[in-house]
């Protein structure tokens, strides 16, 4: 489900993962110019995720047509596309905080502040204390079940290890990251630059 400002409801996030891969295909048909609409057809119509069978294919590409266009910049659609696997990693996490509000609280209220304290470990315990927190102050959140709890936790998790974050799927080692550029430039020229501190960049002006 989509809210009218372009930003997807929360629990979204127990059944749309990180989805590289599939961003970077959407991302490549909206760099050579092919129309929204084109695009969601083409991915069902030639199964271009290459999914067992094509119900969820709409779905997903409308999902990443979003995330393609909350980052107001086709020259990051053009890095997501055509750039390095890493540079196209920051780039989809960083729509996936501007498109789910949990996905942007968690970088802010549990990445960023290790980075400004030093402190390089994330465990899972401190992934499920955030989401308890999550749930009490936000409604629509406190009724998730226990199972939409932990995918939610568990796309979090997948996010950090996509993007450069920590070294290994299950590892508690926070790297020390180093952002891309382009991305940043991005964020300032957004308005997003308060965010800035998850990435590893505490020279916020």
């Amino acid at each position: 489900m989509t809210a009218r400002d372009g930003k997807r409801k929360d629990g979204s996030l127990s059944r749309e993962h990180f989805m590289l891969r599939e961003l970077r295909m959407v991302a490549s048909l909206r760099f050579d110019g092919v129309p929204g609409d084109e695009i969601v057809r083409r991915v069902v119509a030639d199964n271009i995720f290459q999914y067992p069978t094509t119900r969820e294919a709409g779905r997903v590409a409308r999902t990443m047509m979003l995330r393609l266009e909350s980052l107001n910049d086709e020259g990051l659609v053009g890095l997501a596309a055509r750039g390095p696997k890493e540079r196209s990693a920051q780039i989809n996490l960083y729509a996936m905080m501007r498109v789910y509000p949990l996905m942007a609280a968690f970088m802010n209220e549990e990445i960023a502040p290790r980075f400004r304290t030093l402190d390089y470990a994330i465990t899972r315990a401190d992934i499920n204390g955030f989401l308890t927190r999550y749930q009490v102050d936000h409604a629509e959140a406190a009724s998730w079940s226990e199972s939409t709890v932990r995918r939610i936790g568990g796309v979090l998790a997948e996010a950090l290890y996509e993007a450069g974050y920590v070294p290994a799927p299950r590892s508690e080692e926070l790297l020390p990251f180093a952002m891309d550029p382009c991305l940043r430039d991005a964020i300032y020229r957004n308005g997003d630059q308060r965010w800035l501190p998850a990435f590893n960049v505490m020279e916020v002006l």
